[in-house]
């Protein structure tokens, strides 16, 4: 009995020892995902890329014509851009299902300034809202590294206080 009492121990340990190393190289890949580079078209007519070629921060938005979440955060997302546009490449990327004329009927709608980019073929879907599910928010460094992503809608306070950390670095 206390043969396989201390075999139990061992096993549990073990397994316990494989689980956190299992979560570290989960966290480990999801701290270290970049993404491939995107070349997108904005309703400008212009393209925009991903990330930024001129070494800024990008935030992107994936958002939705169909999403009120998505349409009630696209004024602050605005501010967000008038505020640090000099420093941060801002762009809200509709989704693919999105047609272009009810994405330009939004900017018009919202007298938006900052880039909507289209994602014609899915392209920036796959990379930044697999799930479809929007809206979301991710920050790029300038090599394309994810330095943080977020599902659900925010506030203009809380986009802040997520992007003021890595501009003062």
């Amino acid at each position: 009995m206390l043969v396989s009492g201390n075999k139990l121990k061992y096993a549990l340990a073990l397994l316990l020892i494989l689980s956190v190393g299992a979560g570290v190289l989960v966290w480990a890949k999801w701290s270290a995902k970049t993404i491939a580079p995107l070349s997108l078209p904005v309703l400008s007519g212009e393209r925009i890329h991903l990330p930024d070629q001129r070494g800024r921060l990008t935030w992107v938005n994936a958002w939705s014509s169909s999403c009120a979440a998505c349409l009630h955060e696209l004024p602050a997302l605005e501010t967000l851009h008038q505020e640090y546009g000099e420093r941060v490449q801002m762009v809200a990327v509709a989704m693919p299902y999105d047609p272009p004329n009810t994405v330009m009927e939004v900017q018009d709608r919202l007298q938006l300034t900052l880039p909507l980019a289209l994602d014609l073929d899915g392209q920036a879907a796959r990379q930044f809202a697999p799930d479809l599910m929007v809206p979301s928010h991710h920050l790029l460094d300038p090599t394309g590294r994810v330095l943080l992503s977020v599902k659900g809608e925010l506030t203009l306070a809380k986009m802040r206080a997520m992007l003021n950390p890595y501009l003062t670095r």
